[in-house]
């Protein structure tokens, strides 16, 4: 084999060994209500590197429809316009954005779909993460451009946040294809 051939076929495994540890962030055990994965920090700058797809009319009738709600007070428990928790709110703009019928629990929600690799989330993909000293999940909905829409806590309302905040890119977890690419 000729030295150009080996030198190919070693930058060719280089690059296939980057895409594989690129996507390790976005490997998550299979979630039992006892237990939690470890979050890691997300690699911010390469989700914003990722080229963008197009995004299909189901994709965007789900982010409008997520918008639609922007202010709407959160609510323990809650799951109708009056006021959401996270997965409530998942759950209630999936159902009417892209008449999808989600789980309502959010360990059951995070095993819905397809794993993704975060840098190669979509808008309307679904991203959750750790809550401190709790065994629960947070999640929220991508939007693009590093943004995500959710519902905070019981104090708060929905609104939308960057992921490249230190509050959330340390607490990720993963990430969840639910509508088709």
């Amino acid at each position: 084999m000729s030295f150009v051939k080996r030198v190919s076929l070693l930058i060719l495994g280089i690059v296939i060994l980057g895409a594989v540890s690129a996507c390790t962030g976005a490997r998550t055990p299979h979630l039992a209500v006892d237990e939690h994965p470890l979050p890691q920090v997300l690699d911010y700058e390469a989700l914003l590197a990722a080229p963008d797809m197009p995004v299909t009319d189901t994709r965007q009738r789900l982010v409008e429809t997520a918008k639609s709600f922007l202010g709407t007070p959160s609510k323990r428990g809650g799951k109708t316009p009056e006021g959401f928790d996270c997965t409530g709110y998942i759950f209630y703009v999936y159902q009417q954005g892209a008449n999808i019928m989600l789980p309502r629990k959010s360990h059951d929600q995070v095993q819905f779909g397809k794993m993704i690799c975060p840098v190669d989330l979509q808008p309307g993909d679904l991203i959750y993460f750790s809550v401190t000293g709790s065994r629960s999940l947070h999640l929220g909905l991508y939007l693009g451009e590093g943004d995500f829409i959710h519902a905070p806590s019981t104090r708060g309302a929905i609104r939308i946040e960057s992921l490249g905040s230190p509050e959330w890119r340390t607490r990720f977890l993963g990430a969840r294809r639910v509508l088709p690419s």
